[in-house]
């Protein structure tokens, strides 16, 4: 259990994080928000995010979402554009970055000023939309694990993907061509996934995306043209 002053903690980082002319956190709507997010955050692994949806009834009916992850590029943006993908506007989003503790085994120990030791920065998103019934809500979720999972890989595969291309860059013989992929690896073009494929079809060197949801990035006639 997390100390009274992270739940003050918390509910400050909410509270900035308020987007401008976005309504401003009611006290009761707060501490509600704090308990989910919080109950949401308590645990997680390394390189894993922590996902909640829960639907709310009674004076305010709706579907609230808490994900905590690292804090990382892509990651609100790839957020959005999944819940809208489900037909779902988005009626709150916050999204404080904040430094916090955690022990050996994941479980959260402190949060902003008393986040000491290893800290990390985590994205703790906390997202609100009009209620969705049981069976959305399962397909919601697995498609914002699938795009966290994306995330993460892009993310971290970034580097690689740059060397490749840069290697790629080298064995293009003709100028214009080696000029180009080069233009575009100096930050020009965002890569989020990386794939060989031989002319027999076979696949090889999956990075980012392309080893996580995305395994065909064209079409088998557009390789065959090729």
């Amino acid at each position: 259990m997390v100390s009274k002053a992270a739940e003050r903690a918390l509910g400050e980082y909410l509270c900035k994080a308020v987007l401008p002319g976005d309504s401003s956190f009611a006290e009761d709507t707060l501490d509600q928000t704090v308990d989910f997010v919080l109950e949401t955050a308590s645990q997680r692994g390394p390189n894993d995010s922590a996902l909640a949806l829960e639907s709310l009834t009674g004076t305010r009916r709706l579907l609230r979402i808490a994900i905590i992850n690292d804090d990382m590029p892509f990651l609100v943006d790839s957020i959005a554009a999944t819940i809208a993908a489900q037909g779902l506007t988005i009626d709150r989003l916050v999204h404080p970055v904040v430094p916090v503790t955690r022990n050996a085994k994941g479980g959260l120990k402190a949060i902003g000023k008393d986040a000491s030791g290893n800290v990390l920065r985590e994205s703790m998103i906390y997202i609100e939309t009009p209620r969705i019934d049981a069976r959305q809500r399962r397909a919601l979720e697995r498609q914002l694990q699938t795009t966290l999972a994306d995330v993460r890989a892009a993310v971290n595969d970034w580097p690689k993907i740059q060397e490749i291309m840069a290697e790629d860059a080298k064995r293009v013989g003709h100028s214009e061509s080696k000029a180009l992929l080069e233009w575009l690896n100096q930050g020009m073009l965002t890569q989020l996934g990386y794939l060989s494929r031989s002319r027999e079809g076979h696949q090889t060197h999956l990075l980012g995306i392309c080893g996580k949801s995305t395994k065909m990035v064209l079409a088998d006639a557009s390789f065959e043209r090729a």
